[in-house]
């Protein structure tokens, strides 16, 4: 067989394997064009259609490039925008406060429950805490996650159990956007800013270390163990009222025994640490400041050189908000660290 003859037939035989590894639709294309990241393809029944250049088999790839150069199509006057999925899909603000009035001396405020009021499993107050705060912030997380974070955990010392204890963070950084917390600041009168917080509509994280549990029935607590340390019980604050005559109010609790779901808790008996105020959080969609919303500035207050450490200073620092050490080549750097973040 002569070799011209040859190759003209392999050839044909290459072509012949392409075409037939090219997708239905596109064999019968009759015009194709790139368009920066995407190809425009007209069909055979004169329907056009764009596809990102990305999810092109190789194959399809290669016979629309070759389309395009053989027959390509006039460029119009459109252009074609990419934005992303948070563009696309905004996360609708959540309204979380549901009662905020203030009649003469007295103030009442209330956030919305959790959607779904949950029972915790032994000593796993801190997590089932959590799921409620997040709840009522528009953060949901489904029973079988939870079941995942407990499960073959001890049940009246979960703690011990690793899986559970990177459990309590989880339950935020597995949330898109993630969720906006806000701790008490040292400077600030608890109660005060638990007040303030609530009435933005940002329920709070906050537990019973001790005193509380004499003003509960004993078969709760003994229906409910925890771990008697730093912190007795953690519960959720979702509202309050306040007579700023009398000082005297309330603290609505969400708990999380199925036999105590909510309660009243008076300030003269949250009053001596038996209520810690931990945390708030943001509920979903709001639109926080660069600086952080509910944040409070850190101003130097003095600044103690300690001793030279090689090319730099240790030094102890007196802010607004704490008291630290830290190196610095300087104390006008030291200074520009805290205010300026």
């Amino acid at each position: 067989m002569p070799i011209k003859l040859l190759l003209l037939l392999v050839s044909f035989v290459m072509v012949d394997k392409t075409a037939a590894a090219v997708s239905d639709r596109y064999q019968s294309a009759t015009q194709a064009r790139i368009n920066g990241s995407y190809m425009i393809v007209v069909l055979a029944d004169g329907a056009k259609t764009m596809v990102p250049v990305a999810s092109l088999t190789p194959e399809d790839h290669e016979w629309l490039l070759a389309l395009s150069r053989k027959n390509p199509m006039a460029g119009g006057k459109s252009s074609v925008t990419v934005i992303t999925e948070a563009e696309a899909n905004p996360v609708r603000a959540k309204k979380t406060i549901v009662t905020a009035t203030i009649d003469g001396p007295l103030e009442t405020v209330r956030l919305c429950q959790p959607n779904v009021m949950r029972d915790q499993i032994g000593g796993t107050c801190m997590l089932y805490a959590r799921i409620h705060w997040l709840d009522i912030a528009g953060f949901y997380t489904k029973t079988p996650d939870i079941y995942k974070i407990i499960n073959g955990t001890p049940p009246n010392a979960p703690w011990r159990e690793p899986r559970y204890v990177r459990g309590l963070t989880t339950v935020f950084t597995t949330h898109q956007p993630q969720p906006a917390r806000h701790r008490l600041p040292p400077q600030a009168d608890p109660f005060e800013w638990a007040r303030g917080e609530l009435r933005k509509g940002r329920p709070l994280l906050a537990a019973f270390p001790r005193e509380i549990w004499q003003a509960l029935p004993p078969g709760f607590v003994a229906a409910h163990p925890w771990n008697g340390g730093n912190v007795g019980h953690q519960i959720v604050i979702n509202g309050f009222t306040w007579n700023k005559e009398t000082r005297q109010g309330i603290f609505h609790i969400i708990n999380s025994w199925a036999e105590l779901p909510a309660f009243d808790l008076t300030t003269e008996a949250a009053g001596g640490g038996a209520l810690a105020i931990e945390e708030s959080l943001s509920p979903i969609g709001e639109v926080l400041k660069e600086t952080g919303a509910g944040s409070v500035k850190e101003v130097v207050k003095s600044i103690r050189l300690i001793k030279a450490v090689g090319a730099v200073n240790l030094y102890e620092v007196e802010t607004t908000l704490s008291t630290r050490r830290m190196m610095a080549a300087s104390e006008s750097a030291v200074r520009d660290l805290v205010e300026n973040p």
